[in-house]
């Protein structure tokens, strides 16, 4: 099946009571940008993070967030030497007898004094920690993956919907098109017959240069037999699934490309109307492709 580029995953994995979280953002790129951001412990494994990433996923612009739950974003914890704030106490206290001061010690006072908090970092086992990166973000991007293939079926069904569309106007163009090369070689014929009940002469040669003429600018066989094959082979791209965007693309720009070259060559009320009906769905196609992988 194909794949949207647009999706989010979220995951979840705890090792030894430290829960990692690990959340993932794709949207629309011409290639896979990825972009990772992990707590100050794991950034060590970016780089072997990044190669699964590219494994995973072929195309867009993804944003990967790690971080430790309940904790600052580098695994940290903030504590307090309770030791350290009794000392300060009772140093204040005996500061305050000695001079004789009424007011009490408060919290803003013992807070304010240097070295009580400290961030202790966490102490990481290298192994355990790569396995736990690799647990969270693998749920993450399987997650990414599930959202961006569901999406990718409602996108291959608007395109079977509108591949059918085209298929359907085409097939009026390829019956409507040599009834109007008859009816203009019959129009050329009719104006011939005007004339020779005149005055004037009439080059035989030159007649026959004409409607050759006309015939081979109205003709849009080979520009019908080339939108119906990108049209067989959109329904293939779609039934083989996988990183098909790039090719999809190129599909619906020839298909625009034969779509206005036909509508060049039209000449005619019925073949102009079904030429607006390919425009209309090919466009469609051409912007709904930019968000297949």
């Amino acid at each position: 099946m194909i794949r949207s580029m647009t999706g989010f995953g979220r995951g979840e994995a705890e090792q030894n009571g430290r829960v990692l979280i690990a959340e993932a953002r794709s949207v629309n790129h011409r290639f896979l940008e990825a972009s990772l951001r992990l707590p100050r412990g794991l950034q060590m494994f970016e780089p072997k993070l990044r190669a699964r990433v590219e494994e995973k996923v072929g195309r867009g612009k993804l944003s990967m967030t790690v971080s430790w739950k309940g904790q600052r974003e580098d695994g940290g914890a903030l504590t307090v030497d309770l030791d350290l704030a009794e000392r300060y106490v009772n140093a204040l206290r005996d500061f305050r007898n000695r001079f004789g001061f009424r007011e009490p010690v408060t919290l803003q006072q013992v807070t304010s004094m240097p070295e009580l908090f400290k961030w202790v970092e966490p102490e990481l086992d290298p192994e355990e920690s790569w396995v736990q990166l690799v647990d969270v973000t693998d749920r993450a991007l399987e997650d990414l993956v599930r959202m961006r293939e569901m999406e990718g079926q409602t996108l291959a069904k608007d395109f079977r919907l509108r591949l059918d569309r085209v298929a359907e106007a085409l097939s009026v163009i390829e019956t409507r098109a040599p009834q109007r090369v008859l009816e203009a070689k019959d129009r050329l014929r009719a104006r011939v017959a005007e004339l020779l009940q005149g005055t004037a002469t009439v080059d035989e040669e030159r007649l026959i240069m004409e409607a050759a003429f006309q015939a081979e600018r109205m003709d849009c066989t080979e520009e019908c037999v080339r939108l119906r094959s990108h049209l067989d082979q959109t329904a293939l791209c779609l039934d083989e699934g996988g990183p098909v965007g790039r090719k999809l693309n190129f599909i619906a720009q020839e298909m625009h490309r034969e779509a206005n070259t036909i509508g060049a060559k039209a000449q005619d009320a019925v073949i102009a109307t079904q030429v607006i009906v390919l425009k209309e769905e090919i466009e469609i196609l051409r912007e709904q492709v930019q968000n297949v992988e």
